[in-house]
């Protein structure tokens, strides 16, 4: 029979150790033994959480930087292709599905992803957002026909949806290349002018459009949100 905690206590420091006394050693060191270790084990959860929240963190922040030095990258492409060669606008369109016909087929469309405008000009972005590829038609004509030359809206049929739009900017003149990636066409890239070209800017557009083109492509490829 255990003897009550009382006479335990008056037993020690007396020199003698009897069983019930290290028994009772045991357990308190077992307890004592037991509330560290789940202490620890505690403090260590804790730490393990905050390092998983800091690399998120962590992981978010360095893919907003990618994605905008990307876009930073692209924009600075489209400023110098619409700088040398004394254009408007210079722009990128990127296909995309969007819902579908009651056929089931899906929407294809594409909508500007970047554009920079000349000075005095407007910014028609917002208004080239999922666009119908089948409405312009003869765009996608263009794109697909993969040739760095400069067209005349006015030699475009009276019916055009793309003559229509550019009209309604007062776009002259325009060339527009596809965008590839991995030998996927995923959009095209589009200069327009409001007024005549400048000869001696486009003396050798297109091997500076093309080049423009490669350039933009390689950031395509490098960042997988595109």
């Amino acid at each position: 029979m255990t003897p009550p905690v009382q006479e335990i206590s008056k037993t020690f420091g007396d020199g003698k150790i009897t069983a019930d006394e290290i028994r009772l050693m045991i357990e308190i060191g077992t307890l004592v033994g037991v509330g560290a270790v789940s202490a620890f084990l505690t403090w260590l959860w804790g730490k393990f959480k905050e390092w998983r929240r800091n690399r998120k963190k962590a992981k978010k922040h360095l893919q907003l930087f990618s994605m905008d030095q990307t876009n930073l990258s692209i924009y600075e492409k489209l400023l110098y292709l619409r700088i040398k060669t004394g254009a408007s606008r210079s722009r990128i369109f990127l296909f995309h599905n969007g819902g579908e016909f009651l056929t089931g087929a899906p929407m294809q469309k594409f909508s500007c992803t970047h554009e920079t405008s000349a000075k005095g000009m407007s910014n028609e972005s917002e208004k080239l957002q999922n666009c119908f590829t089948s409405v312009f038609f003869d765009k996608i004509e263009l794109v697909k026909k993969n040739s760095p030359d400069i067209y005349g809206v006015e030699h475009m049929k009276t019916d055009s949806k793309s003559k229509f739009f550019y009209k309604s900017t007062e776009v002259e003149y325009f060339a527009i290349l596809p965008l590839y990636k991995n030998d996927l066409i995923v959009g095209f890239i589009e200069v327009e002018w409001n007024d005549d070209p400048i000869p001696s800017l486009v003396l050798d557009f297109s091997s500076i459009f093309t080049m423009v083109r490669s350039q933009i492509e390689f950031e395509l490829m490098k960042d997988s949100e595109y």
